[in-house]
C-alpha cells in the first residue's frame, strides 16, 4: 500500500514522514447562490461556473524528529501536491494551518500527526516527462482530445508571422502581427511574446470576451493565415 505523498516536488519519505491514511476521494462543490423569488415554488439556484476549495487531510508519523525544522519550512509552500494513492494526478496547494510540531515531539521519538492541505478544486494530470502532453500542430484544422472530466485552461504558443485567426471548437481568437510568435495564457489570462519578457495583450483579440478553453473530448483546432509556422498547445488536463 502507498505511504507516501510528494509536495513542491519533494518526496514526505526524504524527510523521515510516512503516511499511515489517505483520505477519501474528494470532488469540490460547485458554487451555487440560492434565491427566494417571491411566488415561486422553490429557490432559483444561480450557478457562475466555478467550483470551490476543500480541504484534504493525510494522517501521517514522523520517525526522525532531526528534520523537524526542514519539514517546517518544506511544508510552509504552496505548490503541486501528488498523494502515494493517486500518483498520476496532483492538487495545488497548501497547508490549512502549520503543524505544532513542538507538540508531536515532545517526550516521545515518533508521533502520529495530521497534515491538513487547503485545496484548489481540481486534479491536474501528472506528465512523466515535461512536456509529454503537448500538442504540436503544424496543419489545419487538427483535433485534440481531452482526456480530463473538465474543461482546460491551455497555455497556446503560435509561431509564425502576419495575422491569424485561431478556432478552438466554437471559441475564436485573433492574433495581429505574429512577429514571430504569441504565447496565450488562458489561465492567468495574458498574452506574451515568445520570450515571455512583455505583453501583447493589445495584439490578441478574444472574439468570444473570454480566453479558450479544451473541453472533455474531440477539440477542432483550424487557424487561417499562411504565415503560421507551428501551434504547441500546453493542455493542462484536468478533473473535478
Amino acid at each position: 500500500m502507498p505511504d507516501w505523498f510528494k509536495f513542491c516536488g519533494k518526496s514526505c519519505k526524504d524527510y523521515g514522514v510516512t503516511v499511515l491514511e489517505f483520505p477519501p476521494l474528494t470532488t469540490s462543490e460547485e458554487s451555487i447562490t440560492s434565491v427566494t423569488v417571491p411566488g415561486r415554488a422553490g429557490d432559483l439556484e444561480i450557478r457562475d461556473g466555478s467550483y470551490k476549495s476543500f480541504e484534504l487531510t493525510l494522517t501521517c508519523y514522523i520517525a526522525d524528529l532531526s528534520n523537524v525544522a526542514k519539514i517546517a519550512a518544506w511544508l510552509s509552500a504552496r505548490g503541486p501536491l501528488i498523494l502515494g494513492n493517486m500518483p498520476d494526478r496532483y492538487y495545488i496547494a497548501r497547508m490549512t494551518e502549520p503543524v505544532e510540531f513542538e507538540q508531536i515531539v515532545r517526550g516521545r521519538k515518533q508521533r502520529r500527526f495530521d497534515l491538513p492541505f487547503w485545496c484548489q478544486p481540481f486534479r491536474y494530470h501528472v506528465e512523466q516527462v515535461e512536456g509529454e502532453d503537448d500538442a504540436i500542430l503544424t496543419s489545419s484544422p487538427e483535433t485534440v482530445q481531452n482526456p480530463g472530466t473538465y474543461k482546460s485552461e491551455p497555455r497556446i504558443k503560435i509561431e509564425g508571422t502576419g495575422n491569424v485567426t485561431l478556432t478552438i471548437g466554437t471559441q475564436i481568437l485573433e492574433v495581429e502581427d505574429l512577429d514571430g510568435g504569441v504565447i496565450i495564457d488562458c489561465k492567468i489570462k495574458d498574452c506574451f511574446n515568445l520570450t515571455e519578457t512583455a505583453l501583447r495583450n493589445s495584439s490578441v483579440t478574444l472574439i468570444d470576451d473570454d480566453f479558450p478553453t479544451l473541453q472533455p473530448g474531440a477539440n477542432i483546432i483550424s487557424w487561417t493565415g499562411t504565415g503560421v509556422t507551428k501551434i504547441t498547445i500546453t493542455p493542462r488536463w484536468r478533473d473535478l
